[in-house]
């Protein structure tokens, strides 16, 4: 047995596998892009790429072979070593350049400033790569092109004056003390936008114009930052799957922490679902049996009827019915958790509606079992119907019984995703249905995790459990 449940351990970790693979390819290959839903566009490129590196979308998807602009800092001192842009300019905020420790609790004064992680980024890699598209400078909207453009339409004879244009330039504030600012205008285009990379600028025109400043003098030294092995596997997917295993998924919505979520809301599902299975499979083990018992009399003949009646009528049905008529009488018990009792009214609704099609899958069940021939050389001994029902019948229908079970053991921990929205309890189902709604990644990801790894321990249990109820079966 032990060998049989390694092997099955085995498969059920590369069946989780692929599922996680199918949900990464869905969710963030094929969704694309999902900054616009949590990051205000007019915020701009550096709080999109800022929200992209906190949840660490900023990776590549399989393999990492990104490389970044390194500018450190070689002089002494008590000072921080920071990068900012020079008056007008915004190249440091397009180039996304920033200390390589920028919110971490205690910062390194050796922290180099990096900019933004580009693929098998090297010297002949045009600087627009690095900005994105996004201008230098401001487009210049000053009181002397104001006052130029009046005195033009005024005096059209006149020359216009010359409007000041901001220069793009990066200001480096030195450990020392000392302040270096690199004018990047020889990089630069003028466009209807503003100053831009010019089309020929490379990121090695900029570490050179870095490097070889005339006041630099071996203070700053820029770089291209080398491969590493050990990062080739940093990737989004690589992190998708190990935030899945750990549940440590942060929501983009209210960055609350999976494991976090689960153990808030797990509890509500548990209460809703268990009982749900537990009557659910009573009662239909019971009634089932009954009809059986009195198979092709009127009570058989009515207990079908009743079974295929309810199993024609819409599943949305029962919950709108069901809730008009708690509503009818107690108002506060059709929604919410206002008290413990509210979790009954979701509870019958599911049982009732549900125990007709298990009632007919269990009853041709048993029906088949009681034509075989152990049952009829029972009953030619004289052994009374009930006792051979009970005692032997159905022992030997679990096995398929167990087989319909598994398919519901998801549900008891992701709980019944309608029953929870429609009837306001927050469990792990309504999470999903809001989640899918608000391209939650982290939190779909998570869940379904979560019910693949139960699903295929169901399934091993399931098969432990015939070998138990069935001693011709061996676990091999």
């Amino acid at each position: 047995m032990g060998s049989f449940i390694l092997r099955r351990l085995v498969q059920a970790a590369f069946t989780v596998f692929g599922v996680m693979l199918l949900t990464f390819v869905l969710f963030r290959l094929v969704a694309g892009d999902v900054t616009a839903q949590f990051v205000n566009p007019k915020l701009g490129r550096e709080a999109r790429v800022a929200w992209l590196r906190r949840h660490r979308l900023d990776l590549p998807m399989v393999v990492n072979l990104q490389r970044r602009l390194v500018i450190t800092d070689r002089t002494h001192g008590e000072g921080a070593f920071c990068v900012a842009d020079a008056a007008g300019s915004k190249a440091a905020a397009a180039m996304v350049l920033e200390r390589a420790d920028k919110g971490q609790p205690r910062q390194d004064p050796n922290s180099p400033v990096v900019s933004l992680s580009v693929q098998m980024l090297s010297p002949e890699t045009p600087l627009c790569e690095l900005t994105g598209g996004d201008p230098w400078v401001a487009q210049p909207k000053t009181a002397e092109t104001r006052a130029a453009t009046s005195s033009a339409e005024t005096h059209p004879a006149s020359r216009p004056v010359e409007p000041v244009r901001p220069r793009p330039a990066l200001a480096f504030c030195l450990r020392d003390g000392g302040r270096l600012e690199v004018d990047l205008s020889s990089l630069s285009a003028a466009t209807g936008k503003g100053s831009v990379p010019a089309a020929a600028a490379t990121c090695g025109d900029l570490i050179r114009l870095i490097n070889e400043h005339p006041d630099n003098r071996g203070r700053l030294h820029a770089a291209i930052s080398d491969l590493s092995p050990g990062n080739v596997f940093n990737s989004q997917f690589l992190w998708h799957l190990w935030e899945s295993v750990t549940f440590s998924n942060r929501s983009y919505k209210t960055n609350e922490l999976l494991l976090e979520v689960i153990a808030k809301r797990a509890k509500y599902s548990l209460a809703l679902t268990v009982p749900m299975l537990a009557l659910g499979w009573i009662s239909a083990m019971v009634i089932s049996s009954i009809v059986a018992y009195y198979r092709a009399s009127l009570i058989d003949k009515f207990g079908v009827f009743v079974c295929v009646l309810g199993m024609c009528i819409p599943y949305l049905v029962y919950m709108i019915v069901g809730q008009a008529l708690v509503f009818m009488v107690a108002p506060t018990a059709a929604w919410g958790l206002h008290s413990p009792a509210n979790i009954y009214v979701p509870i019958a609704i599911a049982v009732i509606a549900g125990v007709g099609g298990s009632v007919r899958f269990y009853r041709t069940v048993i029906l088949d079992e009681i034509n075989r021939d152990y049952v009829r050389t029972a009953r030619a001994k004289g052994v009374p119907l009930p006792g051979i029902l009970f005692k032997h019948v159905l022992k030997n229908c679990m096995l398929p019984i167990l087989t319909s079970l598994v398919v519901s053991i998801p549900f008891l921990v992701m709980g019944s995703l309608l029953l929870e929205r429609f009837f306001g309890v927050p469990g792990l189902g309504s999470l999903m249905v809001t989640s899918v709604s608000d391209r939650d990644v982290p939190i779909i990801s998570g869940l379904t995790f979560l019910t693949a790894a139960v699903y295929v321990l169901g399934l091993l249990v399931t098969d432990v459990l015939y070998a138990a109820f069935d001693p011709r079966i061996r676990l091999r």
